[in-house]
Parts: C-alpha cells; sequence; structure tokens
C-alpha cells in the first residue's frame, strides 16, 4: 500500500513538472530565432540561436552574469555588442515582425541603442532601418509623437532625451523613387536599474476608439502596450532583405557602430509575426523560456519510478 501511494505521488510531481513547463514556456509560433545568452549557449565568442540556426557572434568582451532567465550577457557601453547577421531574407518580412528581449540598465548619461540596423535600399541611404534606441527623441517631436517621413534622413533629428524611448521602422517605395521611415516615442523611464521586458511588434492588428481596424507598430513595456504608431501599409510599400547585420547591444548605422548600451540583455528573441497582446503577457510571465531544465528532471523522475516498482 504504501509503494501504491508513493507511486501515485510521484506520478502527480511528474503531471506538475510537465503542466507547468508547456504552460511557462514561451510563444514559439512564428519563432525565426532565440538568443538565451545562458553561458551553455556561448562557445568561443559564438551565441548558440537555440531554436534555428542564426548563431550569433560576440564583439568586445561582455561578461556573462546573472540573468532574468538563468545567465545574461553586460555589455560595458564602450565597444561590446553582439552580431545577429542579417537573418538571411528575414529584412523582407519586417511588416510583420517582432523583436523582444529582457533589459536591464540604469545608464542614462546619453543615449544608447538595444539593438538597430540601417541599411541602404536601391542606393538610396536610410531606406530601410529597424530598431530601438534608448533616452533619444526627435529634436523637434510632431504629429504627436509619430513622423511619416517620404524622404530624408529621420536620423539626423535624433538627438538625448532622458527616459524617452525611440522605435524605427523603415521601408522604400516598389514603384516611386523615394523611400518611407516612421519613428514612434515613448516617455518610459527604464533605466532604472531593474529588469524590464520590451517587445516591438509590427503590423499588429489594433481596434481605434472608433472601432475601426488598422494595422500597428508599437512597443510593449512589461506586458503592456505603451504607444503605437499607425502603419499606412499599401501596394506601393515593399521590405526587403538587409545587406548589413543587425547589431545587439549598439547600432549599426550603415556599417559604422553607435549607441553602445550600457547594462544587461537576457532572452532576445525574433518572430516572424507580430505577438498578439495575450503572447506578450504570456512570454513576459514566463520564467523558464523553453524550460529545458525541466526536461532534465524527467530521467531522474522515471529512474525513480523504476525503482520503486
Amino acid at each position: 500500500m504504501k509503494k501504491i501511494m508513493m507511486l501515485l505521488t510521484i506520478m502527480m510531481v511528474g503531471l506538475m513538472i510537465t503542466v507547468n513547463a508547456s504552460t511557462d514556456t514561451i510563444v514559439t509560433d512564428g519563432l525565426v530565432s532565440y538568443w538565451t545568452f545562458d553561458r551553455d549557449d556561448i562557445v568561443n565568442g559564438t551565441v548558440k540561436d537555440v531554436w534555428r540556426e542564426n548563431n550569433a557572434i560576440i564583439v568586445g568582451n561582455p561578461t556573462i552574469v546573472s540573468g532574468r532567465v538563468k545567465q545574461a550577457l553586460k555589455f560595458d557601453g564602450i565597444d561590446d555588442y553582439v552580431n545577429l547577421t542579417n537573418l538571411g531574407n528575414f529584412g523582407a518580412k519586417l511588416d510583420s515582425s517582432t523583436f523582444e528581449a529582457w533589459v536591464k540598465t540604469n545608464f542614462k548619461d546619453e543615449w544608447t541603442t538595444l539593438f538597430k540596423v540601417r541599411d541602404q535600399a536601391n542606393g538610396f541611404v536610410a531606406g530601410m532601418g529597424w530598431g530601438i534606441d534608448i533616452n533619444r527623441t526627435l529634436e523637434e517631436p510632431r504629429n504627436n509623437n509619430f513622423m511619416f517621413l517620404p524622404g530624408g534622413d529621420p536620423h539626423d533629428q535624433l538627438i538625448y532625451s532622458k527616459d524617452v524611448i525611440s522605435i524605427y521602422l523603415g521601408s522604400f517605395y516598389k514603384n516611386i523613387i523615394g523611400r518611407w521611415a516612421s519613428i514612434s516615442m515613448h516617455k518610459y523611464p527604464i533605466s532604472d536599474g531593474e529588469w524590464h521586458h520590451l517587445v516591438y511588434v509590427n503590423e499588429q492588428s489594433y481596434v481605434d476608439k472608433g472601432g475601426k481596424q488598422i494595422k500597428v507598430h508599437g512597443l510593449y513595456i512589461d506586458g503592456m502596450l505603451s504607444r503605437f504608431g499607425k502603419i499606412p501599409f499599401d501596394h506601393h510599400i515593399k521590405f526587403i532583405a538587409f545587406l548589413e547585420p543587425i547589431y545587439l547591444g549598439a547600432g549599426n548605422n550603415l556599417g559604422n557602430v553607435e549607441g553602445f548600451f550600457n547594462g544587461i540583455i537576457d532572452e532576445v528573441r525574433i518572430y516572424n509575426r507580430p505577438l498578439t497582446q495575450e503572447e506578450v503577457l504570456h512570454n513576459y510571465q514566463s520564467k523558464i523560456g523553453l524550460a529545458v531544465e525541466h526536461n532534465d528532471k524527467l530521467p531522474t523522475f522515471w529512474g525513480t519510478l523504476k525503482t520503486i516498482r
């Protein structure tokens, strides 16, 4: 009788481990790449993409420290960053995408970059762009913190501004000589030495106050949608694959490195679709990533089960 009770107890524990692992793991539908920055996933300056094959290259000497989930990378704000490569043809899919990361920083003396790539499209400078700057804003903000530019270089108008987060999206016109870029700015004091979850979504469906369904690009901070910009997508606008690699912990500005990040970055993920608000909240609440540690417990569980038979 005692063995039966023990068997039932262990079976219940095993069931709880399995349920918790599936409940708390991150969303994987549409996942393109996932860099955990865990110690076991970094070998000789290469960061393993644990989901696919887009391994990243460390530049400088960021250090491995305790992270939001297991370990993370700490950037010195001087010369550290990670080259995420151009992810193949991912740039051509920017109209439907998500970038996600956990960050921790208390640096606010100057603007820095979480991730960014600026590229040329058919010879046009600033034709392509994607990224997040921290403590940075437009020199003359207008149109309710959102800017639509049929030409010019919005990057030249950006300046330091404490606690303002700027997100970028750019493309070029398919059949018209010109280019399109947008900047959406968010006042949020994330440089406070605490962990913050940032999720940048493009082309997410949204219903405005008038009941009209629109598509937006916007930033979720700690599970909540901060602000967003309307995306004027139509048949004229086209995205292309990046020629330049995407930098994390610094910005790739047409091949030049800028805005070195000072702080810790963890759990970086890229999706080929916009996560829904529910999925963003789900990932924000997840504390185990892909739950590899739970899988490690299963052999021990079954070994114990065999022992008591």
